[in-house]
């Protein structure tokens, strides 16, 4: 049976990251239920580092999951579409016409200044001194071009513009009756903390002339609200003042209480909510293409909480939702889930493995294991495996060699896996960190990648050993090759790298000190 598409809205930065996150856990093979993940980011700075970064890392998954089989092999198995690649469902959206793209141009954004947006200088007299009661003459005279600056009031007035444009009506168009919408924000600055209100709005009370209106009121709806887990560095130049993300999560927070998760009429059938106190600060930076936050392993567990989703069986009664015409969409028993770390009562500042839940191990430990494992060989090992003087039986079989190595699909996954290893490296780089994987290790032995997790010895006896290298690496692949024959060399590769790295997954037992 079909598990339907999965609509993610993916708002500001916050939004991106996490999206970047889920994109490197699908990479490494960690399973959603859903046939495909369709990915709608919304910002308004068009050129947020953060969020062109995740863009791009979107076309490259694309490019290379294109040219993979996944008869033998796990690695990019979850399919990630455009919204403009899907076919129409409601017949009020045949003729809607939308740009290529994961991200969508909101109206008005490109007309520079907030109060031009507003068009201050075409009301009336009374009219313009309403306008300016509620906005600050900074926040009039703020740029568009590089968001709200940590000011959801004015993010809620431009953002709104989004929910009538031709893509959230594409969206609306699109949606089948097993598919579920989800929704990424964070709560403490402009873009997310507006947006995602509005959003949930729109989506649970569609006036009747909208596409699809009934099967969007009753959706199966999904959010997670990411609590303060950075601070900004002071700095009198920029509007964003990081001793304002509290009292701005509170505020938000007794917002949603009252309009979105109340339970007498709870418009999300499940809420989860995230933050780490221990905020080191970033660089400040207002937008634009300066915007490149570190990676961070709450946006790692954020993105989990859409698998979490994901994983409630569509017949559960968290999932039910009730439609009226005058209250719109309600979730009948809605869930709120907030994640936890076993983190001791020191509360530790270096993460790993050790220190997530058995449910989270289950989901990612063993496909980000076997991902760096294949990954240190490409980097390191693959060249003189496929045209060394010690040429492999699974490089001699398989047309996997020098022009392989030179072919536009490897350099492609080369480029990704840069990035991948980059993404490891920015999660231990902030003041309390998460280092499950040592995957650049240069000495070919696998029993030093994982972090915290004494591997068990291979043999017996005095003849036991730890080490793993490449010459044991070599014979597992040999071995897999046997039973993976006929297939293109890129086939190949991927499916004798998953097959191998779950043979030596297996063997050193990894499972067992993981809990999983």
């Amino acid at each position: 049976m079909s598990n339907g598409k999965v609509f993610l809205f993916c708002i500001g930065g916050t939004g991106s990251r996490v999206l970047k996150a889920l994109i490197y856990l699908l990479a490494s093979g960690v399973r959603i239920k859903a046939d495909k993940v369709i990915p709608i980011i919304m910002d308004p700075d068009r050129e947020n580092g953060d969020v062109n970064r995740t863009i791009e890392l979107l076309k490259r998954y694309q490019v290379i999951r294109k040219r993979l089989e996944f008869q033998h092999n796990g690695f990019f198995y979850t399919d990630v579409q455009t919204l403009s690649s899907l076919d129409v469902v409601d017949e009020k959206g045949k003729d809607l016409k939308i740009a290529e793209g994961f991200k969508y141009e909101i109206d008005g954004t490109r007309q520079g200044k907030f109060g031009e947006f507003l068009e201050l200088n075409q009301l009336d007299t009374a009219n313009k001194a309403l306008i300016q009661t509620l906005f600050s003459e900074q926040n009039l005279g703020a740029d568009l071009a590089v968001g709200f600056k940590g000011n959801p009031h004015m993010g809620s007035v431009v953002l709104n513009q989004f929910t009538q444009s031709n893509e959230f009506k594409f969206f609306a168009s699109r949606l089948n009756e097993r598919d579920r919408v989800f929704i990424v924000s964070s709560i403490f600055g402009g873009t997310g903390a507006a947006g995602f209100p509005l959003l949930v709005k729109n989506i649970r009370n569609a006036p009747i002339d909208f596409p699809n209106h009934d099967r969007l009121r009753g959706v199966p709806l999904g959010a997670i609200t990411v609590m303060p887990y950075f601070g900004v560095q002071p700095d009198a130049s920029i509007a964003i003042d990081k001793n304002t993300f509290i009292s701005k999560t509170k505020a938000a927070l007794a917002y949603y209480e009252k309009h979105l998760s109340s339970s007498e009429s709870s418009a999300l059938n499940a809420l989860y909510y995230i933050a780490d106190p221990v905020t080191g600060d970033v660089r400040p930076n207002e937008g634009g293409k300066g915007q490149k936050n570190n990676a961070h392993y709450i946006e790692l567990l954020s993105a989990l909480s859409i698998v979490d989703f994901m994983d409630i069986p569509i017949d559960n009664r968290t999932m039910e939702t009730t439609v009226t015409p005058d209250k719109g969409g309600r979730a009948l028993s809605p869930v709120f889930k907030d994640y936890g770390l076993d983190i001791g009562t020191s509360g530790a500042q270096k993460l790993n493995f050790l220190h997530l839940g058995r449910l989270t191990l289950q989901r990612i430990a063993r496909p980000l294991i076997q991902y760096s494992y294949a990954i240190n060989y490409w980097k390191r090992h693959l060249e003189e495996a496929l045209i060394g003087a010690n040429q492999q039986a699974f490089a001699r079989a398989g047309g996997l060699d020098a022009t392989f190595l030179n072919s536009e699909f490897y350099r492609d996954l080369d480029r990704f896996n840069t990035e991948f290893l980059q993404w490891l490296k920015e999660m231990d780089q902030n003041e309390r960190s998460f280092q499950p994987l040592n995957p650049d290790v240069n000495d070919g032995l696998l029993h030093r990648m994982v972090e915290g997790v004494k591997q068990h010895k291979r043999g017996f006896g005095p003849f036991a050993k730890e080490e793993w290298g490449y010459s044991e690496f070599d014979s597992v692949l040999n071995r897999a090759d046997k039973s993976l024959s006929n297939l293109k060399p890129e086939h190949k590769l991927m499916a004798i790298f998953y097959k191998a790295t779950a043979a030596i997954y297996d063997e050193h037992k990894i499972g067992v000190p993981l809990g999983v």
